[in-house]
């Protein structure tokens, strides 16, 4: 895998299928625990939730693309665009999220917010004690598969 980088020295992810790489890693460890399952790749976005694209999804993306040439029309450069709750589409100047370096700041999702509670407690699916028994019947240690635990949750 070969990465390209932008002016910052960040790697350009958007130049590489990130769902082949996790299917290449996720297909040898299906190989070491010896089982017959098969993976393939699929680029996460509205699949993640199982469903087709919903107005939503079009809406948003429809606002993005029209706010791009919003910016652009007004001569706004070296920001992106941002869409408020109400729909209201603003830049956000990379000056404002770099750091000393000129190095874009990670931002952290706040895991105590509504939504992150609601995405982590209610709408994924994963490994929990409850079904480590019936793991057992494929994997020797489901445990170590306990998502919660992964992430040092408990």
């Amino acid at each position: 895998i070969s990465f390209t980088y932008d002016d910052h020295g960040h790697p350009e992810l958007g130049n590489v299928s990130k769902a082949h790489i996790f299917n290449l890693l996720l297909q040898q460890h299906i190989k070491q625990l010896k089982l017959d399952v098969k993976s393939r790749p699929v680029e996460l976005g509205y699949e993640l939730r199982c469903v087709q694209p919903i107005a939503f999804d079009m809406l948003y993306c429809a606002l993005m693309g029209i706010g791009v040439k919003h910016l652009f029309d007004q001569g706004l450069t070296s920001c992106m665009v941002v869409s408020g709750h109400t729909g209201d589409i603003s830049p956000l100047y990379l000056k404002d999220v770099e750091d000393e370096h000129g190095k874009v700041k990670p931002r952290l999702v706040n895991m105590e917010s509504q939504k992150s509670k609601m995405v982590f407690n209610e709408s994924l699916q994963y490994i929990e004690p409850a079904d480590y028994e019936a793991a057992k019947k494929y994997i020797p240690d489901p445990e170590n598969y306990d998502f919660r635990k992964i992430l040092n949750w408990e």
